[in-house]
């Protein structure tokens, strides 16, 4: 019997299921997954597309008949969903002799899953929302021209991105922006519709979209605006898109121009009534750019709790009175824990803690580390930039606290079957950087002879397998690699800009962590930053869940490929043979087991 698990987070939903014994399935070439979708009252049944078959090359298998090319992962995510969308799935195994005599084992496939509508988010008070920003992905690699025809047309696929994203009516920008961008523009656009005010403090801003919200709110619109990362001559990234808010609006824009070793890098937005009552809030890690809201992974979470967005409403007070510095007041009510309970549609509550930066000893720090101190089940991140090694525990960044849950003895948050995953979008010397040639494993998170922290995939129970950084730090396929095509890396370095780390999204305490902070001590004490922990919400863990192996997905089959890339007898298509499945039911034992241990049994048929 299999068991099934299905997860949304209104971006896609993902599947997970695995043999109940944990035992190979006889001539079994791989899964099929059916699914029955009601869209605008209508249903329709189909069977989910592998784009990968037995041959190089080969045309897919016709329509209807899509389980030909069956799914050899445990694992799958469906991304022809929609919000509102209400699905259920089945999956079954497909046997045979060989790749052309292959039939669907009806008596093996699960029962139809529970009924399950494609929000991602909690309901009316906590909601979350990512984009498809990974733009090293074969979608957009095919759906972008050619190099040859984008040189013809004195152009290249970097340049017909960017153009791309540029431009609001776009395709490509709409799919890459996802629900996030769609959300956002919303939010705005509802507002300026409306009568209220809105208070909004913010690192980078150039999106056309957002700028044409903003400038329809008027002088209802009082904006905190950063310098962003500095730019010479006048250390003002945002200088052109000031320059003109003040000459050809109405909105009241207030500078933020803080000094080198500091960062105005808030992202959020409070929306009051026409009273200046506080009743939302909008914050995560996107700035409002285009490369933000497109080409970067990023994600969103809206609040509609008056006191939550009242503490956020005060923030932004503070660092308007700040005016360019740190006075000591402002550090001072910053490093104080403001806590609310956030009611659920269950009739529950969420503990919601907020912090603001700079503080004055990593108050919010302390928390976050404590909570991953206390995790059961697993880890989940993505990081961007969360600072340098750092000896002291007191001074770790999150990054540090992670690795250390499997770090060895003498350790006393030790987990080694702790379930962690996770991205970084850089090298961080002494924490992603791969270890000496020939040299032997050293003492982890020791700079002087590093470590590669191989543990954060295969898991801390298991041997160490030596990887290149490219499993933590994200790629790209380079060079054409069989049926996949060449990527472009990134519009720029970043690739991970979201800073989220995820606690037991399956277990009786799950959080999620998520803001403008980086999660390291900088952000802490030195810059403009939030950070918001959400405590006790299943639905958006799990949903941040989602975006989070989704994208270490990608990436840890970019670092297989480019490991590969000149190795004949590396993996390239599926398998026709039943053995596929062995490497798989060790190797997946441990993952699927954090997915799918407390999965509820299937409906009826």
């Amino acid at each position: 019997m299999l068991k099934l698990r299905v997860v949304d987070n209104g971006d896609h939903a993902g599947l997970m299921w695995f043999p109940d014994d944990g035992q190979k399935i006889a001539g079994c070439r791989g899964f099929a997954i059916q699914r029955k979708l009601t869209h605008g009252g209508v249903e329709t049944t189909s069977w989910l597309a592998n784009h990968i078959g037995f041959t190089e090359n080969a045309p897919p298998p016709p329509a209807g008949f899509e389980w030909r090319w069956p799914i050899q992962r445990y694992l799958w995510w469906d991304y022809h969903v929609t919000t509102g969308d209400v699905v259920v799935y089945r999956v079954a195994p497909v046997c045979g002799a060989d790749a052309a005599d292959l039939a669907v084992n009806e008596a093996a496939a699960t029962p139809w899953s529970d009924e399950q509508q494609i929000t991602g988010q909690d309901g009316r008070n906590i909601s979350a929302y990512f984009n498809r920003g990974i733009i090293a992905a074969q979608w957009v690699a095919r759906d972008l021209a050619t190099e040859a025809a984008a040189q013809a047309a004195k152009g290249s696929p970097r340049a017909e991105l960017m153009a791309a994203i540029q431009d609001p009516s776009n395709n490509l920008r709409k799919a890459l922006g996802g629900l996030l961008r769609t959300q956002l523009v919303k939010l705005l656009s509802d507002a300026a519709a409306g009568t209220g005010h809105v208070y909004a403090a913010l690192y980078e801003l150039n999106d056309p979209e957002v700028l044409t919200q903003f400038k329809a709110l008027g002088a209802r619109l009082f904006l905190l605006l950063g310098n962003g990362a500095f730019k010479p001559p006048t250390n003002d990234e945002n200088h052109d898109v000031r320059a003109d808010l003040k000459a050809n609006s109405q909105v009241q824009v207030f500078d933020r121009m803080v000094s080198s070793g500091h960062f105005a890098h808030n992202k959020f937005i409070v929306f009051c009534d026409a009273n200046d009552a506080p009743q939302s809030v909008w914050t995560g890690s996107t700035n409002t750019t285009e490369t933000g809201l497109c080409t970067q992974a990023n994600n969103g979470i809206l609040i509609n709790d008056a006191a939550v967005a009242g503490a956020y409403l005060d923030a932004w007070k503070r660092l308007h009175a700040a005016g360019n510095t740190y006075p000591a007041p402002l550090v001072k009510a910053n490093s104080v824990a403001r806590n609310f309970q956030v009611t659920r549609d269950d009739g529950g509550a969420d503990q919601v803690s907020v912090w603001f930066a700079a503080t004055d000893a990593g108050e919010d720090m302390t928390q976050a580390r404590a909570i991953i101190n206390g995790a059961k089940q697993g880890l989940l991140f993505l990081f961007f930039n969360p600072g340098v090694f750092e000896q002291d525990p007191s001074d770790w960044t999150l990054l540090q606290s992670v690795l250390n849950r499997h770090a060895p003895a003498p350790n006393p948050y030790l987990d080694a079957s702790l379930y962690i995953r996770g991205v970084v979008n850089q090298e961080i010397k002494g924490l992603t950087d791969a270890p000496p040639p020939g040299g032997a494993p050293a003492a982890p998170m020791d700079p002087s002879t590093p470590t590669h922290p191989v543990a954060l995939f295969a898991g801390g129970a298991t041997p160490p397998i030596r990887l290149s950084k490219d499993v933590l730090v994200p790629s790209n396929v380079k060079n054409k690699y069989h049926d996949w095509e060449a990527e472009l890396k990134g519009a720029s370095s970043v690739m991970i800009h979201s800073k989220v780390v995820v606690a037991d999204p399956f277990g009786d305490h799950p959080v999620v962590m998520t803001g403008s902070h980086n999660m390291g001590m900088k952000a802490s004490r030195a810059n403009d930053d939030n950070l918001i922990i959400v405590e006790g919400n299943n639905a958006l863990a799990q949903a941040y869940a989602l975006n989070i192996i989704a994208i270490f997905q990608e990436y840890r089959w970019r670092q297989y490929v480019n490991a590969h890339a000149a190795d004949p007898t590396a993996w390239h298509g599926l398998q026709d043979n039943d053995t596929w499945q062995d490497g798989h039911l060790q190797a997946d034992a441990a993952e699927l087991k954090f997915w799918l241990g407390d999965a509820p049994a299937p409906a009826t048929p």
